[in-house]
């Protein structure tokens, strides 16, 4: 049977894998739409309602007020969030009264009772010393938002699910299910199947990247500058690195369901401890620690350095690919020895 022929096979196979496909397209594509429509455009466009106590307050962009005449009603209106929060203004004192409960959207609300005290000032004929100026110095001199940082690292994310996956769920199950004790009663060379294997996950790959990429393209406006040979061979080399994890992990699972366990446990913590949503910054020190031992962490940011969202240097950048070359290496070597009693 020719490596074509085993192409073909594993590619019809591929597709009928609802698991392999919902992992390595679907889901990201869902946490894409997700992010993305959320932090597209937090609070731009989005009404404050402020209630105050004593005189008018000046009108604000994005703010609607609603007076009350007792500091206990106003409390009240905020603890059953029928406003967003509460302002006082007393002499030379303004306060803001918060719920703790809203404790994703108090910054803002702060930040809104700050622009309420500087327009007052500013009727009152006081004018600050040092005004704050705030310039974005960016990789490629293009303006970003948190949503043009985070698409990369869901691409990252991506590699990573179907590197694993593609060995800890379709490889187990083959191995499980003997189909590869038959298969090697037929003339079939071993080697032209494990070749196709690799290279179909390799263009599943990148097609689902790809597909993912276009898509935040058009519905979220992203606009990158790319490097596609740089992000074509970080691709290739991402997905032999991450194959490689998941035949490790497949070597010391007993079946396919303990393997699919172990490889959900892992995507649950690279997602969260990779810097993907979340900077790796504003963790605790030991988890800081923690973080850069995983890959997904060096994946995502040499994503964001082929996309001209963070600078790279270029020996680092290259490290990291042929580090993950190495993957190729160990899926190699994993075929052997996951076949070799077959």
């Amino acid at each position: 049977m020719s490596f074509l022929t085993n192409l073909w096979a594993l590619t019809l196979n591929a597709l009928r894998d609802r698991t392999s496909t919902f992992f390595n397209f679907f889901f990201p594509l869902v946490i894409l739409i997700i992010f993305g429509s959320v932090f597209s455009g937090t609070y731009s466009q989005s009404t404050a309602r402020v209630g105050f106590v004593g005189p008018k307050l000046p009108k604000i962009e994005g703010v609607n007020y609603e007076k009350f005449q007792d500091l206990s009603v106003l409390k009240k209106a905020v603890l059953t969030q029928k406003e967003d929060f509460g302002v006082s203004l007393n002499g030379k004192i303004l306060k803001i009264y918060l719920n703790p409960s809203n404790m994703q959207s108090n910054n803002y609300y702060i930040s809104i009772g700050k622009l309420i005290s500087k327009e007052i000032n500013k009727t009152e004929g006081i004018v600050s010393m040092i005004n704050v100026k705030r310039t974005e110095v960016s990789f490629s001199g293009k303006k970003f938002n948190y949503l043009n940082s985070l698409i990369p690292g869901i691409l990252a994310l991506s590699i990573f699910s179907v590197g694993i996956f593609s060995m800890t769920a379709g490889l187990a199950h083959l191995r499980d299910k003997k189909v590869m004790k038959k298969l090697w009663t037929t003339p079939i060379s071993r080697w032209h199947f494990y070749g196709a294997f690799i290279f179909e996950k390799v263009i599943e790959t990148y097609i689902s990247i790809l597909a993912l990429f276009g898509i935040a393209i058009m519905i979220f406006g992203a606009h990158y500058t790319v490097n596609w040979f740089e992000f074509t061979i970080l691709v290739l080399s991402a997905t032999f690195g991450m194959m490689g994890i998941g035949m490790i992990i497949l070597l010391f699972s007993p079946n396919a369901k303990v393997s699919s366990e172990i490889s959900s446990a892992i995507y649950t913590v690279m997602m969260f401890f990779s810097g993907v949503y979340f900077p790796i910054k504003i963790m605790p020190p030991f988890l800081q620690r923690v973080a850069y031992t995983l890959p997904l962490v060096y994946i995502t940011d040499a994503m964001k350095y082929v996309t001209s969202i963070a600078p790279m240097p270029t020996a680092k950048f290259y490290l990291i690919v042929t580090i993950m070359f190495v993957g190729f290496a160990l899926v190699l070597m994993g075929f052997s020895k996951v076949f070799k009693t077959e």
